[in-house]
């Protein structure tokens, strides 16, 4: 590597560095030839290289040399090379690949990038990656960090306590039940639109929609039932990138849009691609920091607030915000706004009270997710506990 950027004395990892993971060793794959007594073929062990210059889905504003950054847990090396040969269909004895992907499993602890500890040379990889497998996606960690805090030890050593840490590992319950009925509505939405109402068609979509319904509720109550997920429910992590399981949305516990006079861009206007401009809304004076990908969330079931756990949490939060009075709220510039506001401390508290409420196995203790969101909206936004918001309801 030769780009002279480092992080703890050592050089950072990234697209346009000559860093080389060199010659893993043992990466066993089948191999020719398939013999009966071989019927896979023969497992040979190979040395395995990745390349820098492969680095994929690396940082995307802050570059090095004009190249993409590597970061933890999301970006790897493309491909690997050294086991070309052991090209038998089973391939890798544990993968069931060659030429896969490379990963880091270790990075800086204080030096990051975009929100994401940076990936150094020296630090350690494994190799010959497939895709995701045949169990959920390895949650654990991304879900801990958010919840780092002073406040929030005991949630920590609940959620160690019940997820196993010696393996560092969160399975996601099964939601291939959700996916399927998903993909069915949609086809049947598809079929119906046009068709007039009570048609076959459209009663076919209402019915696929209602036992869509029906799975995410099902899934939802096995997220509940299962030991560590009750207790992640009590971590939150940003909106985006999503940490959540796959049939989960990242809900905010103090909404999104109670930052802005509308949406939650907090953007003038926006230039579309088909020619014109759309309002996108303008900030809360005093919020201006506020960026809703990187706010706190809890992961809930459900696409929409229409959904299981998701309509739970909103129905929660809205019992909570509607005697909110009515006042005036300071837009960025010069205008005001006239609508129902709560300060951020009391929105701040009843996010954390919903949690509570709708997910009362959980645990769950408020003064933690009072601290983690207080952590992103006082401490990283530089907003005060008397800044007032909107008082959405959604």
């Amino acid at each position: 590597m030769a780009n002279e950027v480092f992080a703890n004395n050592m050089e950072v990892s990234c697209k346009a560095a000559d860093g080389k993971s060199i010659c893993a060793f043992p990466d066993v794959c089948f191999t020719p030839p398939q013999t009966p007594a071989t019927p896979p073929g023969v497992p040979i062990p190979y040395p395995n290289t990745g390349m820098a210059s492969d680095c994929t889905d690396g940082s995307s504003t802050v570059k090095i040399s004009g190249r993409e950054v590597m970061l933890k847990n999301k970006s790897y090396f493309k491909r690997s090379m050294g086991d070309e040969a052991g090209c038998a269909p089973k391939k890798g004895v544990i993968t069931s690949k060659n030429m896969g992907k490379v990963y880091f499993i270790a990075w800086s602890m204080d030096v990051k990038v975009e929100g994401e500890n940076v990936v150094r040379n020296m630090d350690m990889t494994t190799h010959n990656h497939g895709s995701t497998g045949n169990t959920g996606p390895q949650i654990y960690l991304d879900r801990m960090a958010m919840a780092n805090i002073p406040g929030c030890e005991t949630e920590r050593q609940n959620v160690k306590d019940a997820c196993e840490p010696p393996d560092e590992k969160a399975k996601c319950p099964d939601n291939k039940a959700v996916a399927d009925a998903k993909t069915r509505k949609d086809a049947l939405g598809t079929a119906a639109k046009g068709k007039p109402k009570g048609s076959p068609a459209v009663l076919a979509h209402e019915a696929a929609k209602t036992a869509w319904n029906t799975e995410m509720d099902t899934f939802s109550a096995a997220v509940s039932a299962d030991p560590c997920q009750k207790k992640l429910r009590c971590l939150l992590s940003p909106y985006s990138p999503k940490k959540c399981c796959p049939g989960q949305t990242p809900h905010h516990l103090v909404e999104a849009g109670a930052f802005h006079d509308q949406g939650r861009g907090g953007k003038t206007w926006k230039d579309l691609e088909e020619g014109g401009f759309k309002y996108q809304g303008r900030s809360i004076a005093g919020t201006e920091k506020y960026d809703a990908n990187k706010a706190p969330c809890i992961c809930v079931e459900g696409e929409s607030q229409h959904q299981a756990s998701h309509k739970l949490m909103h129905e929660a939060q809205n019992d909570l915000t509607n005697d909110s009075p009515a006042g005036p709220l300071a837009l960025c510039g010069s205008s005001f706004l006239s609508e129902k506001t709560v300060t951020l401390g009391r929105a701040q508290s009843n996010g954390a009270q919903a949690v509570v409420t709708v997910f009362p196995d959980s645990g769950c203790d408020p003064g933690c997710i009072e601290a983690q969101l207080k952590n992103y909206h006082e401490k990283t936004c530089g907003m005060a506990p008397g800044q007032p918001i909107r008082a959405v309801e959604v």
